[in-house]
């Protein structure tokens, strides 16, 4: 659907870092500066606006969909799912969401790939309903079984390596393989995360962390992590801590609470030398970011640092009691 497309974007999209308002500030490292959203608001307010456009009441639109209704209606599976995304746009017809997905259940139901595929991806993504990932994943397959390509590409988020099939694995390492050829950032880090967790000797870590990288030059937060902290360990690369620390600062900089975690954990061990991109930033100042946002790592080391009065802050009891109740509530039952 039109709409999944235009909503999955939105996701991708990246905000830009606030520039400075003088030049005559006091220079800030560029992993505390906080995000200028206009532009990503903006883009927001535009892709709402056709979300959100009146339905098209033409004559010759009303007509088209009188005739995809008759033959929706006489079990024709293909146009049931174009009846399905005219009641979703408001083509010939008031918008009516839960019309078009009970038409594009229909379509599914009947066997019809395409519509399984988006029905799916529905459930999945939780679009036009509550997320069922069971229900994405039954669907998901009905459509890859019919080589649907965005059916198998679905399917890939469903197969997580510790708990899916070598078999599983395999099929999501192929689709997620074909969407990286054909230029899909997010797919390069997925993939050399799949890889790393199931890898069993130096060639086949060196072969994920090349996708690491290949994400990293791409600026994916999740892809500077993760080289980061390949460096860090020594995993599929020789280890660095000079390396790991300019990755992890990059990483930061883009905003990755794990990058900003790791970034304050090498700057507080006095590792890797000198920042590359601006005077080194406090640590708590950016375990504090990252704990903001639910970083694990960042809240147990707050909790420790108000606990004993560490890292210039003064220890404060109630604040630890804070940060362990953040911690309690950000860690799964």
């Amino acid at each position: 659907m039109k709409t999944i497309v235009l909503l999955l974007t939105l996701a991708l999209a990246q905000p830009v870092l606030a520039q400075p308002a003088s030049s005559k500030e006091p220079r800030q490292h560029p992993a505390l500066a906080e995000f200028d959203t206009k532009g990503l608001d903006d883009m927001r307010a535009r892709v709402q606006a056709v979300i959100d456009r009146p339905a098209d009441l033409s004559p010759d639109k009303v007509a088209a969909f009188d005739k995809a209704r008759r033959a929706a209606e006489g079990g024709d599976t293909a146009v049931q799912l174009e009846l399905a995304q005219m009641l979703h746009e408001g083509e010939g017809t008031p918008r009516d969401v839960d019309a078009g997905l009970a038409w594009m259940r229909k379509s599914a139901e009947g066997g019809y790939g395409p519509a399984q595929a988006f029905l799916g991806v529905a459930y999945t993504l939780g679009q036009g309903m509550a997320i069922d990932r069971k229900l994405g994943e039954y669907w998901s397959r009905k459509g890859a079984a019919q080589g649907v390509e965005l059916a198998n590409f679905m399917l890939a988020q469903h197969f997580e390596n510790i708990h899916s099939s070598p078999e599983e694995q395999a099929h999501a390492l192929h689709w997620l393989k074909f969407h990286a050829e054909n230029g899909f950032i997010p797919a390069y880090n997925e993939i050399g995360y799949r890889l790393m967790m199931t890898a069993n000797d130096d060639a086949q870590r060196k072969e994920a962390f090349g996708w690491y990288m290949r994400a990293a030059k791409a600026l994916d937060p999740p892809g500077l992590n993760n080289v980061a902290y390949s460096y860090e360990v020594g995993q599929g690369v020789p280890q660095s801590d000079e390396a790991a620390l300019g990755w992890y600062e990059m990483a930061a900089i883009a905003k990755s609470p794990p990058g900003q975690t790791g970034f304050a954990r090498l700057l507080e061990q006095g590792r890797g030398g000198p920042t590359r991109q601006g005077p080194a930033p406090q640590p708590f100042e950016l375990y504090l970011l990252a704990a903001k946002q639910g970083d694990a790592e960042a809240i147990e080391r707050l909790v420790k640092v108000y606990d004993k009065g560490e890292l210039g802050q003064a220890a404060d009891p109630a604040k630890a009691a804070l940060w362990r109740e953040k911690r309690k509530a950000a860690t799964p039952p």
